[in-house]
């Protein structure tokens, strides 16, 4: 049984990734032309067929950004089953993790705080990083200007915590049943355009599931607060 529901996995791998690569080239085509309209080669355009045309190329846009997050998710389960556990200490990890968003949150002037100790947990640091980065990055768009951020974590009762918590909007309450499937993007709406079609999230839980552990919202008035926890191995 367990072997064939992984070889049903495995065809459903190979389909969306052959999917997504079969409409990448008609998409690329499509683009290409509204560039091209765009640029007025075919001949000058009047204003209502200007307004057509950007349209097309936002939608143009926004269809090469789903395919691209869909082999992304994709590439995310396929790597989630192929994990290199070792000791790290949180407080490194996370550090790195904030200087690569250092750009970021600095143009929103916002402060990020990691509360964390020395003390070594085994994980795999690679894709513990990608679920922290997601978050952040996530906490980074929907807080306000000047705001907090604060990434932390805490062992306790065999598991070890890390938790980001913003300032931001929050999620609605009808949302936070669905915020981690794929394409989710929530009701409520950053301060700032951001980029991305909404699978962060489901990326998130893809790699903490791997990892034998789980990620949650925490339920709170204000602000998003993320919570992941992982079998603490010492």
């Amino acid at each position: 049984m367990r072997q064939r529901l992984a070889e049903l996995e495995a065809d459903r791998e190979r389909a969306l990734r052959h999917v997504s690569h079969e409409l990448k080239t008609p998409l690329t085509a499509l683009k290409e032309g509204v560039s091209l309209l765009r640029e007025e080669v075919p001949g000058p355009l009047e204003e209502a067929q200007r307004e057509v045309v950007d349209i097309l190329q936002h939608n143009v846009r926004g269809l090469q950004e789903q395919i691209e997050s869909l082999l992304t998710l994709n590439a995310a389960a396929f790597e989630a089953r192929r994990l290199q556990l070792a000791p790290v200490k949180p407080r490194k990890l996370l550090a790195g993790v904030v200087q690569r968003r250092e750009l970021h949150s600095q143009a929103r002037q916002l402060k990020v705080v990691v509360e964390a100790s020395e003390q070594a947990v085994t994980l795999d640091a690679e894709k513990m990083a990608v679920v922290l980065d997601n978050l952040l990055s996530n906490a980074i768009d929907f807080s306000p200007d000047n705001g907090e951020i604060r990434l932390v974590v805490t062992r306790a009762d065999g598991l070890c915590r890390f938790e980001c918590i913003d300032q931001g909007p929050g999620i609605a309450e009808e949302d936070r049943q669905r915020i981690f499937d794929p394409f989710v993007q929530g009701q409520r709406v950053a301060p700032a355009p951001r980029q991305g079609s909404g699978v962060g999230l489901s990326i998130v839980r893809e790699l903490v599931r791997a990892m034998g552990g789980r990620v949650y919202l925490v339920p709170q008035e204000s602000g998003a607060h993320f919570c992941v926890e992982i079998p603490d191995e010492q």
